[in-house]
């Protein structure tokens, strides 16, 4: 049985259009599995993301506490309230879905003597055939810019250290990206991430995802946390492809012309521009 001395942590449950019976059903399983867990200290916060007041009274237990937001923010703008009214040091996070095994987390506690952050990790066979692709090709460019082999990006089953989020606040976003960015912050800072095994279920619902726009929106913030922590990893490639077009482009214009043409000229000088941006990025990000 995991023990972990006077271990205490805050669990946040975002809630939006949830069932009942299943935001219930994950406040039960998550008690009975931490109620296994000895000299452990927890609570449990439920975040309303705007759901009406007057649907509220079906989800009541004395089990959690609750937060309401009176307009639908956004996942990581829910998890960002429950962590300001959080009492302890960890917090652990879960969807209120019936997507992921509330009863897992007592598996959880033992890592957190040496890891700074745990995280469930989903099998790509457990998860909707629609979302596999733009999901594992995103987490091949997040493990190319963190130079780290990812096996689950943006899982919604974790613990970690509250002081990370606090720490690196200003880079959360509101919506659905909060995982990805915990987990790329904690890879590219050499925090201690611990990934275990989970089983995934099928959503209970509708799920509010948008696998196309969504997908999007992820690159765009890899991109922009990989010029924050890592910017040589997405320079120094972008500037050796634009090297490779210009050499490629001066030996055409060698064996059409007999001399460099003027966009060969070009593309040289933009591989070298954007190679030495990348080590200016670099520095400013140590510093």
């Amino acid at each position: 049985m995991p023990t972990n001395d006077d271990f205490a942590v805050s669990f946040i449950i975002p809630c939006y259009n949830e069932a009942p019976k299943t935001v219930l059903d994950t406040i039960t399983i998550l008690t009975t599995a931490m109620a296994g867990v000895p000299q452990t200290r927890y609570e449990i916060i439920v975040v309303n993301d705007g759901m009406a007041r007057e649907n509220l009274p079906s989800f009541q237990t004395p089990a959690a506490s609750w937060i309401h937001h009176n307009v639908n923010k956004g996942y990581g703008a829910s998890l960002m309230s429950g962590i300001n009214r959080s009492r302890f040091e960890w917090i652990g996070i879960l969807d209120a879905d019936g997507t992921y095994p509330a009863d897992h987390f007592n598996r959880f506690v033992e890592f957190t003597k040496e890891y700074d952050m745990i995280v469930g990790k989903r099998n790509f066979a457990d998860i909707e055939p629609l979302k596999r692709f733009p999901k594992y090709t995103l987490q091949l460019v997040a493990s190319f810019i963190a130079d780290y082999k990812i096996p689950d990006l943006n899982s919604g089953m974790r613990l970690f250290k509250k002081d990370i989020v606090l720490k690196y606040v200003k880079l959360f976003p509101r919506r659905f990206s909060f995982t990805t960015t915990l987990t790329m912050i904690c890879i590219t800072n050499f925090y201690k991430v611990k990934f275990i095994d989970i089983p995934y279920y099928k959503r209970v619902g509708k799920s509010r995802i948008r696998p196309i726009n969504d997908t999007v929106r992820f690159f765009s913030l890899i991109m922009r946390l990989a010029l924050y922590f890592k910017p040589l990893r997405f320079f120094v490639p972008l500037s050796g492809f634009v090297f490779l077009l210009a050499v490629a482009r001066g030996m055409r214009d060698v064996f059409a012309v007999n001399h460099f043409g003027g966009l060969a000229l070009v593309l040289f000088f933009m591989a070298f521009q954007i190679f030495f941006f990348g080590l200016i990025a670099e520095i400013i990000s140590k510093k």
